[in-house]
This record gives structure tokens, C-alpha cells and sequence, in this order.
């Protein structure tokens, strides 16, 4: 497993804005479903958490917690500063009112897979407020409560400094995301490698979490839009919609591994892309007299490392982020090196009075 894992997984960050995107209107069908309406556009991850992308690269053993991180801004290569990334992206993941060690575990997380990525960059969009940010965009979102909130995270991020979460010794892939849908998943059902820390742990706090279960009402015209630009001919969709979804088979977190599709079978995070879904962990129902689908998910995200939810969860019963971390990590091990940074001070034209908004 050792030799295995030493061909290391390198994660590069998408993050999106907006949570979810309602999917396209096709024209309207004919009465046999055989619409002429071309395919729409696939619609992206809808979660503002990390859609890795394997690489090989070596194990980062020396490493220096306290150099800049290179990240992606929308396209432009730029560094941060530890304690501006540990700010920037704790702000994009988490209300700024949450519990200490909820943030302190998210601050580590981003911190130790940031490092993880053997030097390429955190991909991020700051203007969208996705994945990391600036003080600039966090000073228009906050209004009034920017000076609050900024010195909360910035004294948090001091003590997170030099914090790393590692395996054998090498910083962490340390992956997150909102909500499980009570276990998180393991990450080769995702993103094909198995990688030992992320193999799933249960997560039975997220249950509670608000949004744990949604549904969305698609008609029978949007799915037949969606078959179409997963690649189905028209002559393989069946004219009864009740006959396109089969039963899916979940793996043993509670995601679809797999469901029959028109005949042909798909991997759950393949439909919940096309579908736009909060997660895979899905289910399926026709409802004949409204002739539309109805998509019932549990959790938010990828599934794979750190429930954000479940951390809160963790540290409102006392659980200090080291314990989050090492949790939804097994085997890893928090490994601290003296910080570089000197101590934050407020920046320039820091007011105060307004509301956050909510986490990813």
C-alpha cells in the first residue's frame, strides 16, 4: 500500500458559485417524446468543493508549512500568504460564526491539501467567493461585520499556523466538503484512486444538518434534454418516461454507484453532474399525473473527507479540531511547525454591522 500510495494523489480545485443551477428547458417534446431540441450544455459540479485531478508526483516529506500557497485565481497564478489562504478559504467554506475548532479543522484541512498538491496551484475564483478569497470581496460581502469577522478568523488562523494534517509524515490530500449523507465516501468511488485516509468513516451528525434531505421536481421535457446530452439517440429512449430510470445500486455509504439509464447504465456522479444534484446519494421517482421526475438527495458535496457539517456537529459537543481532524482522516496525524507570520493586524477601512452568509 505504501509503494502504491507513493505514486501520490495531486487534487486541483474547482470551485463553483453558485450551489446549483436550474437545468434547461428542452422546446416542447411531441407527444412520443421525440424532441429535435438539441442537447444543452452538461451542467458543472454544483458543489463549491474540490473535484480532484490525479497526477503523479513524489511524497512531499520536507515541506514548508510556512511558504506561500500558489493558487489559480479564475485563470491568473498568483501567491498568498498562509495566513491571507487560511483566512481566505475558511471564509469561503464556512459561516464566520461557527464554532472555533469547526474553522480551525476547515483552516488545516485546505492548509494540508494545499501542500499536498506538490506545487501545483489551488485553483479558486476570489471575485465568486469560491474556495479562497480576498479581504476586498470579503469587506463588500461582510458590510459592517467585516472588522468581527475577519479578526475572528485572522486570530484563528494564527493559531492554525504550521498546523499541517499529514500522512506518513507527507502533507495530506485533505479533501471537504458540506454534508455526508451520513458516511462519507470513499474516494476511489469518486475520483477512481484509493487513497488509505480516505476510505469513509461514519457521519451520523450530518442526519441533522439543514438541507441533509432536498428534492427537485424535474419535468418529463428537462430529462429528456438531460438523455439526450448524456448521449443517448432519440431511438433509445423509451416513449414511456416511466420506463427510463431503472432501480440504482448504492455503495455501502448510501451513494449510487451505478444506475440503468434508457438501457444503459451510468455511474451515479455522472448523473448527478447531468442532473445538477446536491450529491449522488439520489433516488429517482415518475410521477405520472404531474409527468415529472422527482430527484431526492441526502447530503451536499462529493462526500469524500471532512463533513463540514459534522465538524460543527463535532466541536458544538466539544471535540477539538485535532479530534475532527484525525476522525474523518484515520491515521493521519497533525504535524506543527513554527509559524512565520507576524500577528494580524485590521486592515485598512475595517467596519463593522451587517449579516454573513452561509458556508458552502
Amino acid at each position: 500500500m505504501k509503494k502504491t500510495f507513493r505514486r501520490a494523489v495531486v487534487f486541483g480545485l474547482l470551485a463553483l458559485a453558485a450551489p446549483f443551477a436550474a437545468l434547461p428547458l428542452a422546446k416542447p417534446a411531441t407527444t412520443d417524446l421525440q424532441s429535435t431540441t438539441p442537447p444543452p450544455e452538461v451542467l458543472p459540479e454544483p458543489a463549491a468543493t474540490p473535484l480532484p485531478v490525479y497526477t503523479a508526483a513524489p511524497m512531499q516529506r520536507n515541506f514548508n508549512a510556512s511558504a506561500p500557497i500558489l493558487i489559480c485565481d479564475a485563470g491568473e497564478d498568483a501567491s498568498v500568504s498562509v495566513q491571507d489562504f487560511l483566512i481566505g478559504t475558511a471564509a469561503c467554506e464556512l459561516p464566520p460564526d461557527w464554532p472555533d475548532d469547526a474553522i480551525l479543522a476547515q483552516m488545516v484541512a485546505a492548509h494540508s491539501y494545499a501542500l499536498s498538491l506538490g506545487g501545483a496551484a489551488f485553483s479558486c475564483n476570489s471575485a465568486q467567493c469560491a474556495g479562497w478569497t480576498t479581504a476586498e470581496v470579503l469587506r463588500a460581502r461582510w458590510g459592517g461585520e467585516f472588522s468581527t469577522y475577519y479578526s475572528r478568523l485572522a486570530a484563528l488562523a494564527d493559531e492554525a499556523a504550521g498546523a499541517v494534517l499529514c500522512w506518513e509524515r507527507s502533507p495530506a490530500a485533505a479533501c471537504y466538503h458540506s454534508i455526508s449523507a451520513g458516511q462519507t465516501e470513499a474516494s476511489q468511488n469518486v475520483w477512481l484512486t484509493a487513497v488509505p485516509y480516505l476510505q469513509g468513516v461514519s457521519s451520523p451528525w450530518d442526519a441533522d444538518a439543514p438541507g441533509f434531505e432536498t428534492a427537485v421536481t424535474y419535468s418529463a421535457e428537462q430529462v429528456y434534454s438531460v438523455l439526450l446530452a448524456l448521449g443517448l439517440d432519440a431511438d433509445e429512449i423509451p416513449n414511456a418516461p416511466a420506463d427510463w430510470f431503472g432501480g440504482g445500486v448504492s455503495d455501502a455509504a448510501g451513494y449510487v454507484a451505478q444506475m440503468p439509464l434508457c438501457g444503459q447504465v451510468f455511474a451515479g456522479t455522472k448523473l448527478r453532474n447531468a442532473f445538477s444534484l446536491r450529491s449522488a446519494a439520489f433516488t429517482v421517482a415518475y410521477d405520472p399525473g404531474e409527468n415529472a421526475f422527482v430527484f431526492t438527495t441526502h447530503g451536499y458535496g462529493h462526500g469524500v473527507g471532512l463533513s463540514q457539517y459534522g465538524a460543527k456537529a463535532m466541536a458544538e459537543d466539544g471535540k477539538d479540531w485535532r479530534e475532527i481532524l484525525e476522525w474523518y482522516f484515520p491515521g493521519c496525524e497533525v504535524v506543527e511547525q513554527p509559524p512565520a507570520f507576524p500577528p494580524w493586524a485590521a486592515p485598512a477601512g475595517a467596519c463593522r454591522s451587517a449579516t454573513a452568509e452561509g458556508g458552502s
